[in-house]
């Protein structure tokens, strides 16, 4: 990918020495498959949104973990699907992008308590890679029966070929930490692409806008989640010993603004009030949230949208 070059940086003496391993490990899977949530696990804290929605992820999301010898760029990426509109074609192409062109090693996620057959056209696409591709078979809490496990394997592993399989919960945190060291192990021999001790390629606007709207799915129901976008308007440092920041919900339709704001503002003053927490917690500082909400219609639909917003990113803005 074309950002790899750049990011390929020595940045210590520990990181040159040419047993130092370094790749980027790809999450991919169904919506609700448990991605994010393993992300959160493998990356120690809460970097990725998470409901139990599904589509909650809508862009590739690193999570830097390392060692002493080995630096591990997770990515999330959303759930595989049949796109209906040219959001979902964007999140499908983040997917494509990352487990075709970006990964060392790729981490099939497997829900085992749901059904298998909507995998079909992932395992196609996994059939084209020449990395490493890890079974990961998620959410055994779930599932007692060994047998069943045993069947879903053998059958997965008849389909596509399989480096390693693990069964996992990465709601519990079950086998993550032999999940970490064998993505680790199978990296290739490269400098770090990244800084020690940095966590994420993203800044904390954008977290925190992905923990606002977080919020809205686990909040409202039916269409309003996916048919909303937040947006960053402001975000101060340091105002008075509490940062502030301004945010932008944008809905598609005149009447999903007042199902937002709900009858006498109560619904958007809970919002406000759950999101602040969330974002707070994610700081680890006071931070005062103020919403907002405007109509921007059709925006999934919208490519001069989905580019401001960033969604899509046009072949000449590249280096």
């Amino acid at each position: 990918m074309w950002w790899r070059g750049l990011l390929k940086i020595s940045y210590s003496k520990r990181m040159s020495e040419t047993k130092f391993q370094s790749g980027f490990a790809v999450l991919a899977g169904l919506p609700n498959a448990g991605k994010s949530t393993l992300l959160n696990q493998l990356a120690g804290g809460l970097l990725s949104a998470v409901t139990h929605k599904p589509q909650t992820t809508r862009q590739n999301i690193l999570a830097i973990a390392e060692g002493e010898d080995y630096q591990i760029v997770f990515v999330d990426t959303p759930g595989f699907l049949s796109p209906e509109y040219k959001l979902q074609q964007t999140m499908l192409s983040c997917v494509d992008r990352a487990v075709t062109e970006e990964a060392d090693v790729v981490l099939f996620l497997v829900d085992v308590a749901a059904g298998y057959e909507g995998n079909a056209p992932l395992i196609e696409k996994l059939k084209q890679v020449y990395c490493p591709v890890f079974l990961v078979l998620n959410k055994i809490d779930l599932v007692k029966d060994t047998a069943a496990l045993d069947a879903l394997e053998k059958r997965i592993t008849s389909e596509v070929k399989i480096a390693k399989t693990f069964r996992i919960s990465a709601q519990q945190g079950t086998h993550i930490t032999a999940l970490k060291q064998t993505v680790a192990a199978a990296l290739p021999v490269s400098p770090a692409y990244f800084p020690p001790g940095q966590w994420t390629d993203r800044w904390e606007r954008f977290y925190a806008a992905e923990f606002i709207r977080e919020q809205i799915f686990l909040l409202y129901q039916k269409e309003i989640p996916y048919s909303t976008y937040v947006e960053v308007e402001k975000f101060t440092e340091n105002l008075g010993n509490k940062n502030f920041l301004r945010a932008i919900i944008h809905v598609e339709r005149e009447s999903q603004k007042p199902i937002v704001i709900g009858k006498g503002g109560q619904m958007i003053a809970k919002l406000r009030q759950r999101a602040q927490k969330r974002v707070e917690e994610f700081l680890g500082r006071p931070c005062r949230v103020e919403l907002n909400v405007v109509v921007s219609p059709g925006w999934r639909n919208n490519t001069e949208l989905l580019e401001k917003f960033g969604y899509i990113i046009r072949d000449e803005q590249m280096p």
